[in-house]
């Protein structure tokens, strides 16, 4: 059942502690960030840029939310960006990504962002089929890229331009 009445507006500083649990919830499945903890506060607001941050909301509850970080802080790399999209477990496969990262993805391009990127576990096929739904092309694998629990994994990139490059 897709969800019609998802709202999606801007990060706040008080949302973090729900995004934290949407985080926390994404973690646990092993296969979405080489990450094994949430970061602090600070932490994650240091990695995201502070533009095209977004949370949605679905029947008065955060579901979700999406960020951008910046691809290098290298200046031959402006206007190129990652992809961060997490939704809370309850509420997958109801649209609320193909939503969010669609917003993502419009505000991105009017912020002047040319290029998104996203590098996603192979066994997360939700969320490289969510990315291609939308536009994204698959540009290689990263083979063990890095390691998670000890072990080395593999990451999908896949890319987007923008229509305005």
């Amino acid at each position: 059942m897709v969800l019609n009445d998802v709202i999606i507006r801007p990060f706040e500083h008080g949302d973090f502690f729900r995004v934290s649990e949407i985080y926390k919830a994404g973690l646990d499945t092993g296969i979405a960030t080489f990450e094994t903890q949430v970061p602090s506060y600070d932490d994650w607001d240091s990695r995201f840029l502070k533009i095209c941050r977004y949370v949605a909301f679905a029947k008065n509850t955060m579901v979700g939310w999406a960020a951008l970080s910046p691809r290098s802080k290298r200046e031959c790399y402006r206007g190129v960006a990652e992809t961060t999209i997490y939704i809370d477990p309850v509420f997958h496969g109801k649209g609320v990504g193909k939503k969010l990262l669609q917003h993502l993805i419009d505000e991105s391009e009017k912020a002047g962002f040319c290029t998104l990127t996203a590098h996603i576990f192979p066994e997360n096929t939700a969320s490289i089929n969510l990315h291609e739904k939308l536009g994204f092309t698959i540009v290689g694998q990263h083979q063990r890229i890095a390691q998670r629990n000890g072990k080395w994994h593999d990451n999908v990139v896949l890319e987007k331009r923008s229509k305005n490059s």
